[in-house]
C-alpha cells in the first residue's frame, strides 16, 4: 500500500541574512515520515494537467488527515521537491490524491528541510 514517505511543510522559518547582508534561501519546518503511495500519472491526469498549463509528473496518495492545503512536498527517499497542482478526494474516502509537478532544480538542500 504505502511505498514511500513524504515531508510536508508546517511552518516557514524567518529569513536568515548572511554576513554580506544577503537574504539566504527560504527554509521551512517540516513534518516527516508521512506514509505515501507514489503512482505514475495516468493519461487522464496528463491531459488535464496539460489543459491547465502544468505537467503531471507524479500522483501521490496520502491519508487526508495529513494534508492541510500545503503547496509542495518533499520525497524523503530522493529529496525531490514536488509542487502540488491538484488535490482529489473521493466521497467519504480517507485518502487524498495529490497530482504533483517536479520542481525545476528541485532537490532539497541539507539544512533546507528537516524531516
Amino acid at each position: 500500500m504505502w511505498n514511500k514517505s513524504i515531508s510536508l511543510p508546517v511552518k516557514k522559518k524567518d529569513p536568515t541574512i548572511n554576513d554580506n547582508g544577503i537574504m539566504m534561501e527560504e527554509t521551512y519546518e517540516f513534518i516527516g515520515g508521512i506514509p505515501a503511495d507514489f503512482r505514475d500519472s495516468t493519461r487522464d491526469d496528463e491531459v488535464l494537467a496539460k489543459q491547465n498549463g502544468y505537467t503531471a509528473d507524479q500522483v501521490i496518495e496520502i491519508m487526508a488527515c495529513n494534508y492541510s492545503g500545503e503547496s509542495f512536498l518533499v520525497d524523503e527517499s530522493t529529496g525531490e521537491i514536488y509542487d502540488i497542482k491538484r488535490r482529489y478526494q473521493k466521497n467519504k474516502s480517507m485518502k487524498v490524491q495529490l497530482t504533483c509537478q517536479m520542481r525545476e532544480r528541485g532537490k532539497a538542500q541539507v539544512g533546507q528541510w528537516q524531516g
